[in-house]
């Protein structure tokens, strides 16, 4: 009502202004252009200075009547807050490692190496033939022996035929059967290692490397080739002692390769039992997988062992947390069309996820996208957040 009479009041004074000054119609129209011109010029001036007049009577009425106001709406985007089961986990570095120490081929006897079957990365199986060594030698020593055991034979005959007939002593058949019978063990012995000339596989896996090449020598029991398999291979680590507690054998960890952008589930098969002094750290071991072949031991790997889960917890991201200059903790949340400022007490963090230990119930929405742009009490008009990070 007051705003119409203050339009009243500016509509006569412009009708005022406009008849310059008269109210009684009788203003005399100009009858040439320089006197049109003039009055024309007058009106203008006296239309702008209303014009004038006319803004500072509305902003005094918008600031003075609060009922013809219409306030403000911020948009910002809100989700409920999440209720969720919270873990933590703790990195740790670790490495590849085969889970069988490397298996190592050689030769017996020793000798030349007259051939080398396998070259590094080769696979092989148990059992395979891995080299073979010169035993000239002992090739020769049993043409001697065969020579000296088709004589001793003969003299066993002549003698033996002799005894039958009472001719000739006791003790020359029994010396000619021992010559016999000497031989004929000497000539096994050297047939048993002319069959170690083969070299074998102690174990499967693949060549890692090759110690003596085609030609050279091998001494008895030198390592020929190195034999590892790749297969079966497990993480090991150095988990500081203030974790001791958070791990247990048989437990699930995480197990993720950089390198490969590769991850596993697996349990932990080996806790150490000491403590190493020098940096309190104890060892742990789990068995991995290596289906596509591409995990090599020495590779670097980060373990993941959760140290702590609260269930049902209030999580919230990072990001909508904010605090005061009094470096208070608070969330902005929706209570009905307004803002309102929450104080929390924060808990445990892990990766930009923070459990809000009080403050919040979960019950809540909580403002995500605009929330640095509200204050406490101001009227907001909301809309669905999709965004992921609200909820993880």
């Amino acid at each position: 009502m007051k705003k119409m009479i203050y339009l009243l009041l500016i509509f006569n004074s412009v009708l005022i202004a406009c008849s310059g000054g008269e109210t009684d119609g009788t203003t005399e129209k100009p009858t040439d252009p320089v006197s049109a011109r003039k009055q024309l010029k007058e009106k203008k001036q006296a239309l702008r200075k209303l014009q004038g007049e006319i803004a500072e009577l509305e902003a005094i009425i918008n600031d003075s009547d609060t009922t013809t106001r219409e306030e403000k709406k911020i948009t910002v985007a809100a989700k409920k807050v999440p209720v969720k089961t919270f873990k933590h986990y703790v990195e740790v570095q670790g490495t590849v490692a085969p889970i069988n120490d490397p298996a190592f081929a050689s030769s017996e006897t020793g000798g030349r190496l007259v051939k080398l079957k396998v070259r590094e990365g080769d696979y092989v199986k148990k059992g395979d033939t891995i080299a073979i060594v010169d035993l000239e030698s002992i090739r020769k020593s049993m043409e001697e022996i065969d020579k000296s055991l088709e004589l001793a034979e003969d003299m066993y005959k002549r003698q033996e035929a002799l005894w039958k007939k009472k001719i000739g002593s006791e003790m020359q058949f029994l010396q000619a059967k021992n010559q016999v019978e000497s031989l004929q063990k000497t000539r096994g012995r050297l047939e048993f290692e002319l069959s170690k000339a083969n070299v074998y596989a102690p174990a499967s896996g693949h060549i890692d490397m090759v110690r003596v090449k085609t030609g050279e020598i091998a001494g008895p029991g030198t390592p020929i080739v190195q034999i590892l398999n790749t297969s079966a291979l497990k993480v090991q680590a150095a988990v500081p002692e203030m974790y001791l507690g958070a791990v247990r054998k048989g437990e699930n960890i995480r197990i993720n390769f950089p390198a490969l952008d590769e991850e596993q589930n697996v349990r932990v098969s080996m806790i150490g039992r000491t403590i190493n002094p020098n940096n309190r750290t104890f060892e742990i071991e789990a068995g991995i997988r290596n289906n596509t072949g591409l995990i090599k031991p020495n590779l670097l790997a980060t373990i993941f062992i959760n140290d702590y889960t609260q269930e049902k917890a209030v999580v919230v991201p990072d990001e909508y947390i904010l605090q005061d200059v009094s470096g208070k903790n608070y969330v902005m949340i929706q209570q009905g069309n307004k803002a309102m400022k929450r104080f929390v007490t924060l808990g445990q963090n892990y990766q930009n996820q923070t459990v809000i230990s009080t403050g919040l119930d979960g019950t809540e929405t909580l403002i995500t996208r605009g929330a640095r742009s509200v204050s406490d009490g101001d009227l907001i008009e909301i809309i669905e957040d999709n965004t992921a990070s609200a909820e993880q």
